[in-house]
């Protein structure tokens, strides 16, 4: 993750690569949403040929546009605020390197402003994604994503918008604390076994750090999404996380950790190509 100069740059672009890299990697998103909020079990293959048979193959981009609001909104606050907290440490700290404990920390504070920032996107996201595999009586039948937070706003109230932000906010949280302290972190330390820099030091740099950030989140993330994608009064979260793992066993925590974990590899590897693009122009 680059540091001190991500400053210098508008705080938007951090979205807008997100924005696009997303639009490549819906499908995997989608996918994973599915596998955690419908019953039983099935392969992620499995529920991405039930889509496709179901839906047709631009079906695996539905919610697309769910995807693209959560993004604008937590994608750039997650990457500015992260920016700007280790450009303000680099000031009052002059040449010494940054610790390990300041970048988890400014990762935890970016991810909780941009839980609260990106709430109602996640929410539009999750239940968009996740209504192909509802029962037809069940489905919100969002037109976009503009649609379905004024459908939400109407029928449910404007505190509905902020439907699982504490589990949303927990999970940006782990993730932005593990994902974006453990990618600088993992890359000091190969840089200082004599690893060259360059993009298969980042591959790898990403594609550790991002593993390790599914894994811890992936409780939470199960959770979340099954909160979101409730309708009618919320069901307490220690009851559903006692009564999922009661019915469906332990394991049902990790649901979705492969879609999750084969998202956020090539999500994050386009993401920062993206964005190291979007620096040179702006």
């Amino acid at each position: 993750m680059p540091k001190g100069s991500d400053a210098n740059h508008p705080p938007w672009l951090g979205g807008a690569a997100a924005m696009m890299a997303v639009v490549i990697t819906h499908p995997i998103d989608q996918t994973k949403v599915r596998s955690q909020t419908q019953r039983g079990r099935n392969s992620m293959l499995g529920i991405m040929r039930s889509t496709m048979v179901h839906e047709g193959l631009l079906g695996l981009w539905n919610g697309l546009s769910g995807s693209l609001l959560r993004q604008a909104t937590y994608g750039a606050a997650r990457f500015g605020i992260y920016a700007e907290l280790n450009e303000r440490d680099r000031r009052r700290r002059g040449s010494a390197p940054g610790t390990r404990w300041g970048l988890v920390k400014n990762g935890a504070i970016a991810g909780l402003a941009a839980g609260v920032v990106g709430a109602p996107g996640e929410l539009v996201m999750v239940r968009m994604s996740g209504d192909g595999v509802k029962p037809l009586s069940q489905r919100f039948n969002y037109h976009n994503a503009l649609h379905a937070l004024y459908r939400i706003y109407r029928d449910e109230g404007l505190a509905s918008t902020f439907r699982g932000v504490r589990m949303t906010c927990l999970r940006s949280v782990l993730m932005n604390a593990s994902q974006l302290s453990c990618y600088d972190m993992i890359k000091q330390q190969l840089l200082a076994l004599g690893l060259r820099d360059g993009p298969p030091l980042h591959l790898l740099t990403a594609t550790l750090g991002g593993t390790i950030a599914v894994t811890v989140c992936a409780p939470v993330d199960v959770i979340k999404s099954r909160v979101q994608s409730a309708r009618g009064e919320s069901t307490p979260v220690w009851k559903m996380v006692t009564t999922a793992v009661r019915t469906e066993g332990p394991s049902v925590l990790f649901r979705g950790w492969l879609p999750a974990w084969l998202r956020m590899t090539p999500t994050t590897c386009l993401t920062f190509v993206f964005l190291e693009q979007l620096k040179r122009r702006f």
